[in-house]
């Protein structure tokens, strides 16, 4: 296979969960790094163990030939930009959920694809989490029947792990000029795209949203989603326990799934954190469970969207989070608030 030459936008926190399954990649090099700050990127490649280029500015950073595609991993109110200018320059683009801050937006990437030959996706690491690989796989397998109800817990606590952010991780997230809405838009588009995957598109949208004083903080909330010509729903909370510690070796999160057959429940214990002591997987059916050991570290669903994104490109196939499905996980994501602020049912066209 072909080495794909990549180059890395933005240097911050996410980096250091997105690079790694690049690195390990045996037909990935990456070969420039692009950062507002040089030292950052300096200090990254160094963390690494790469001699990359360096830039800090990205029309000339994206002006290297010597690069066959990029992975852009900046604020989302860049996205729309930089994935044009990245597509008119004849590179291949993965870039960090969200897609970008409006539907408008999106249809100005998709022009912008319909003109060119690349490869795009928006990376979603849920995706591509054994847990949920698995839970796919038993689901389309029939394990449990045909699925009727999708139960979704998003906890978010105190965290004294050694994982840190970036001092501007979260200054652009706090602006509303600059960021749709805080958890629910940023954190929950994990969650809407998993249940999109599973059981697919989402056709009406009922939601409560609370507002806090920091922006970002949206606890509690609740939301409720018709799955579009089937017999299910999908239900989301969000809320917070700020005094209390949870195990994770990421971020201060911890996540639970439940999907509901008409013969069995699926239960995914895990994801972004491990506060409970239990098998990372788990099928019930009747009197039966069937429990599986399976990779269950969060950072395995980074690597695998990286190694999903470069065999795309070296065989020439299609890839998970596309223009089509990243366009109507936005139109979830704007729906919550939509729903919320008017107090009515959401439908998505």
């Amino acid at each position: 296979m072909t080495k794909i030459k990549l180059g890395i936008v933005g240097c911050g926190a996410i980096s250091q969960l997105n690079v790694p399954g690049y690195l390990e990649n045996s037909n990935c090099e990456i070969v420039s790094l692009c950062d507002t700050q040089y030292e950052r990127a300096e200090s990254r490649s160094d963390q690494w163990g790469i001699k990359p280029q360096i830039f800090t500015d990205f029309d000339e950073f994206i002006s290297n030939t010597d690069m066959d595609a990029i992975e852009i991993l900046t604020p989302t109110f860049l996205h729309s930009e930089q994935i044009i200018k990245a597509l008119n320059s004849n590179k291949h683009v993965s870039c960090q959920k969200p897609l970008s801050t409006t539907l408008d937006e999106a249809e100005k990437i998709n022009s912008a694809l319909k003109k060119s030959t690349s490869k795009f996706r928006i990376t979603e690491n849920y995706l591509y989490y054994p847990p949920i690989i698995k839970a796919k796989q038993l689901i389309n397998d029939g394990a449990i029947g045909e699925p009727n109800m999708i139960r979704i817990r998003h906890l978010r606590g105190k965290s004294s792990n050694s994982y840190k952010l970036e001092n501007d991780t979260n200054i652009w997230r706090r602006d509303s000029n600059k960021n749709p809405g805080g958890g629910l838009y940023d954190g929950g588009w994990h969650h809407y795209a998993t249940a999109v995957n599973l059981v697919g598109e989402i056709s009406k949208i009922s939601a409560f949203v609370s507002k806090n004083e920091d922006f970002i903080d949206e606890t509690p909330s609740s939301t409720i989603f018709e799955v579009k010509n089937k017999k299910c729903l999908v239900s989301i909370d969000y809320a917070s326990s700020p005094e209390m510690y949870l195990r994770s070796k990421y971020y201060s999160v911890d996540e639970f799934f439940e999907i509901i057959g008409s013969e069995g429940t699926i239960w995914i214990t895990r994801c972004t954190g491990e506060m409970l002591d239990l098998p990372p997987l788990i099928v019930f059916n009747g009197d039966k469970s069937t429990h599986h050991q399976i990779d269950s570290d969060w950072i395995s669903g980074f690597k695998g969207a990286a190694h999903a994104f470069i065999d795309s490109i070296n065989n020439d196939c299609h890839i998970d989070m596309d223009i089509d499905f990243s366009t109507h996980v936005l139109k979830i994501a704007l729906g919550v608030y939509e729903s919320s602020n008017t107090n009515q049912t959401v439908t998505i066209n």
